[in-house]
């Protein structure tokens, strides 16, 4: 989107004539390049010297008609504002000096946003713009940043003396979004829509023409059919849709496409330690079958607060997978781990900078400067962050649930959002720990997929969140937010064991004798499905009777639901 005070007057001109001389004699200013936007946008049609509205043209004259334009600024809407009107829209919450601009804008009040910012949010949300790619255009889409800081655009922008209205017809066509502003600035990122109109321009050897196609274009193209118009632009020919032609339909279709966003993965330097341990174990083990990966033998070579959690955390990961050899419990690198300790550490902020543009979405200038420092992001996404966000996308996530994680899912609300900031105040409230581990706790909740927090500092449960809250609850949650972790890949994959085989269970149960922490009987069952000791599975057999979610002789409610929150 990207709505200019210029627009409208051009609107309310049309009301008296459609000939763009005569409007253009009135409003002589840019006027060519604020028609074609209006076009972009869908706002009108421009049709042999012609301007003619459209329904969604008529639809904002409407809503714009008691409005005094003089009082409104020159900038009206872009991405940026959007921004702030959906996440006002959606939380109900923004800061001060996004209130700020939207009330300049006669887009919010007090009571939230005003019928005018409601129209034209909706508005937004049911127009589609068109494609309109010229070589200027193309140009720079080819040669900008592809994600950054706002001022790193900027200084594209005009050491390659380019106009402002590429940047606005970018927004427009939604190819380009801009983050409102944060304690570090203005942040940019290119849409996944881009990137395909990248690749549809990179078919054409000569660029003769603008680029053009509408809805009614697109829905030609798609039932087979051509006309002159688009078989000039070499959209079709005789034989129907060319390869360009459908390269640019992907790119129609993606336009304005927000998609789910992919959990951020992350690895700290006390987990790249622990990686590298293991394969220092694993290149000696080649050579000497005795030295195994054990807990004890990677703790001979590395020095980290927790390894036990960080195994079980590297292993909820897919990095490392655990194994019994020689009766003993060990830890490999998976593949992913190996690649990993190549790529090192990063942190979910970092991540969430490529996520959010990578689902169509824009991220803060705090994310996406973690992402530059941390190497994940240059002029566009690096080797670093590809690699990761293909982790991010295709690993299999085990369940791993610490203090922290129970009570940020305890003290988040159900269905509503809550301020990152009074999240901390009721963590710490309740379990203690500083601020900085409470901070970063919340980080790698978005990245376990228990909550969302989006760019005004918003944080919401998702659906697995609500699930996994809903299986603490029906457990022994005072007695979960005690131990440091509760719920580890190995006392999951018992307690699935338990769950998918539980006839077999319930037969063990009826017999005589009290299983206050184990039956011999259960662990017979359970190492016929896991490569575990059975001491391992002794200790996860008490551990889930102590927090709940087993019962003496029954598989609880919260055990029930913890499985199935991660099967369903």
């Amino acid at each position: 989107m990207y709505l200019k005070r210029r627009h409208l007057e051009i609107l309310r001109e049309m009301k008296k004539t459609e000939s763009q001389a005569e409007i253009e004699a009135k409003l002589p200013e840019e006027f060519q390049i604020r028609a074609i936007e209006l076009y972009i946008l869908r706002f009108v049609e421009l049709e042999g010297g012609k301007i003619k509205l459209t329904d969604a043209g008529r639809k904002l004259l409407q809503i714009t008609d008691e409005l005094n334009i003089e009082e409104l600024p020159d900038v009206i809407a872009d991405s940026e504002t959007i921004k702030m009107m959906e996440l006002l829209d959606e939380t109900g919450k923004i800061p001060e000096s996004w209130m700020e601009k939207l009330r300049e804008r006669k887009l919010a009040d007090e009571n939230g946003l005003t019928a005018f910012g409601k129209a034209l949010l909706e508005i937004y949300r049911e127009i589609h713009p068109v494609v309109y790619l010229t070589p200027e255009i193309a140009s720079f889409l080819r040669g900008m940043p592809k994600i950054g800081t706002l001022d790193e655009l900027v200084t594209y922008k005009n050491s390659k003396l380019y106009g402002d209205n590429i940047v606005n017809a970018l927004q427009a066509m939604r190819l380009l979004l801009i983050s409102p502003p944060t304690d570090k600035g203005r942040a940019f990122a290119t849409t996944p829509a881009a990137k395909l109109a990248l690749k549809a321009l990179s078919m054409i050897p000569v660029f003769a023409r603008a680029i053009v196609l509408r809805k009614e274009d697109f829905e030609m193209l798609k039932a087979g059919k051509r006309n002159a118009e688009l078989e000039s632009m070499g959209l079709a020919n005789e034989k129907g849709t060319t390869e360009f032609g459908k390269a640019v339909m992907e790119t129609y279709e993606a336009m304005g496409k927000v998609e789910e966003k992919v959990l951020p993965m992350y690895l700290l330097d006390d987990e790249l330690s622990v990686l590298k341990a293991i394969q220092e174990i694993e290149k000696k083990y080649e050579t000497n079958p005795d030295i195994l990966p054990t807990e004890k033998e990677i703790g001979k070579r590395v020095e980290v607060e927790d390894l036990g959690a960080i195994l079980h955390l590297l292993e909820s990961k897919g990095l490392i997978e655990r194994k019994l050899v020689k009766d003993k419990d060990t830890y490999w690198l998976t593949e992913w781990g190996k690649e990993a300790i190549n790529f090192g550490t990063v942190s979910p902020d970092a991540m969430k900078a490529v996520t959010y543009a990578e689902s169509g979405d824009v991220p803060i200038a705090e994310w996406v400067l973690k992402a530059q420092e941390e190497g994940v992001v240059k002029a566009g996404v690096t080797d670093k962050g590809r690699f990761y966000l293909r982790l991010s996308k295709e690993v299999r996530r085990r369940p791993f649930i610490t203090r922290y994680d129970a009570a940020i899912l305890a003290k988040t609300p159900r269905k509503k959002y809550i301020q990152g900031d009074e999240l901390v105040s009721l963590v710490q409230d309740y379990i203690g720990g500083n601020e900085t581990e409470i901070i970063r706790a919340i980080g790698e909740a978005e990245a376990k997929g228990f909550i969302i927090e989006l760019q005004n500092g918003m944080v919401k449960l998702t659906e697995l969140g609500e699930k996994v809250k809903s299986a603490l609850e029906s457990a022994k949650l005072q007695e979960i937010v005690k131990v440091k972790f509760s719920v580890t890949p190995t006392l999951y994959n018992v307690l699935k064991v338990i769950y998918d085989n539980i006839e077999t269970f319930n037969r063990i149960w009826k017999e005589k004798g009290e299983a206050k922490g184990y039956k011999m009987e259960e662990v017979d069952v359970i190492r016929k499905h896991l490569s575990l000791s059975d001491d391992e599975i002794k200790k996860a057999l008490v551990m889930l009777r102590e927090l709940g979610f087993l019962g003496t002789k029954n598989l609880t409610e919260g055990g029930r639901t913890l499985v199935e929150a991660y099967t369903r």
